[in-house]
């Protein structure tokens, strides 16, 4: 397979051209490090790698926005909006290596999603190459500019399958004052799920509400025991409020999230045959949902919106009636594997949304759980 990595936005564009002229199926990644999410791609004639495409192109610091190139990892990123004492909190998996348009294409975000939205929320403008070697820009670098279709959250978790994002324009966060990291922990599933509800419904709004199953608390670290992880940011008042508020949890080192935002990369780089499943549910069902789990599986539920991540060390399948996919699985899956449930009574749009974008089916074939 042949290789490119082009340095500019027009390069990108004018090999996105060129291959769907000579009709070469195209393989469009950053550095990769999340090809066991969502599907294998087929066999590709192309691969359009973006790491080249790394700059910093415009940061304001005083509106807090920033342009940058699809190819920046967003390690890179967050050092550089340190300097200056903001930052991006999408706190995605593969953190290290990841690059922003990988983050964008495959949706991911992280601990601190219910308080800052997803990295689609985050999201102000977007320029992409289309095959028709077009660049096409949608939003700018103004918070509220999108009028008619926005094309960013139309790209956002399309999995590289419509068009190859070449710049991302952000809106960002002023780094919080403090952080402190609560944690309590119960052998009963019921205790730490309704302590979890008592936060929910007070005045207290952390960053991060996450719930371990005693493999995954045991993984981190921590006594194998079900446990609640609190992180709360703000000033010396905000974080005393936290004290006052949760006597009976202990206070522990925040690094403890770093672990939890590494844990899928450190799961996957074990076990070669690992699955992951990504199931949604409302809030009052995590716990049944949870429990109901192969106590093999290290279990991560983000409390406070619902998300469950089940990491299995083999193969494992959707829960019957459960909402959701199989996140990440082998890159030696079997090709009648069931990786995502069946499509809903929108698929056709999504169908007509492809053929307008990519008729001939070039982009990442495969991707998308083999829908698209």
């Amino acid at each position: 397979m042949r290789v490119e990595n082009p340095a500019t936005p027009t390069q990108l564009a004018e090999l996105m051209r060129d291959c769907q002229n000579s009709r070469q199926r195209i393989e469009i990644s950053g550095a990769r490090t999340k090809v066991r999410m969502g599907g294998p791609v087929v066999d590709s004639d192309i691969r359009i790698e973006t790491k080249a495409l790394n700059r910093v192109l415009a940061y304001n610091p005083r509106d807090l926005t920033i342009s940058v190139e699809a190819g920046i990892r967003y390690a890179d990123l967050t050092a550089a909006l340190s300097e200056h004492k903001q930052f991006l909190p999408i706190e995605p998996p593969f953190a290290s290596e990841a690059t922003i348009g990988g983050v964008l294409a495959t949706h991911s975000s992280g601990y601190r999603r219910r308080l800052f939205g997803t990295v689609r929320d985050l999201v102000i403008g977007m320029q992409f190459a289309t095959l028709e070697g077009k660049i096409i820009q949608s939003g700018g670098m103004v918070v509220k500019n999108v009028a008619g279709l926005d094309f960013a959250k139309l790209l956002t978790g399309s999995f590289g399958t419509l068009a190859c994002i070449a710049v991302v324009n952000f809106k960002l966060m002023p780094h919080p004052a403090g952080a402190r990291t609560f944690l309590y922990q119960n052998v009963s599933a019921r205790e730490v799920f309704a302590r979890r509800d008592a936060i929910l419904k007070s005045v207290l709004q952390p960053s991060g509400i996450d719930i371990l199953n005693p493999a995954a608390a045991s993984r981190l670290g921590l006594e194998a025991q079900w446990s609640l992880l609190i992180e709360a940011l703000g000033s010396d008042t905000v974080l005393a409020r936290y004290q006052k508020e949760l006597p009976e949890y202990k206070v522990i080192d925040n690094e403890i999230w770093l672990r939890v935002r590494d844990f899928t990369p450190a799961w996957l780089a074990e076990y070669a045959e690992a699955h992951v499943l990504r199931l949604s549910c409302q809030l009052m069902e995590m716990e049944s949902r949870m429990t109901a789990l192969p106590a093999d599986s290290a279990t991560i539920g983000r409390g406070g919106n619902g998300i469950i991540y089940a990491h299995s060390p083999a193969s494992a399948d959707l829960p019957a009636g459960a909402k959701g996919l199989i996140d990440f699985s082998p890159s030696s899956r079997p090709a009648k594997e069931r990786l995502w449930p069946g499509p809903g009574n929108d698929f056709f749009l999504m169908e007509k949304i492809k053929h307008q974008l990519d008729p001939q089916a070039l982009l990442n074939p495969g991707r998308l759980y083999g829908r698209i």
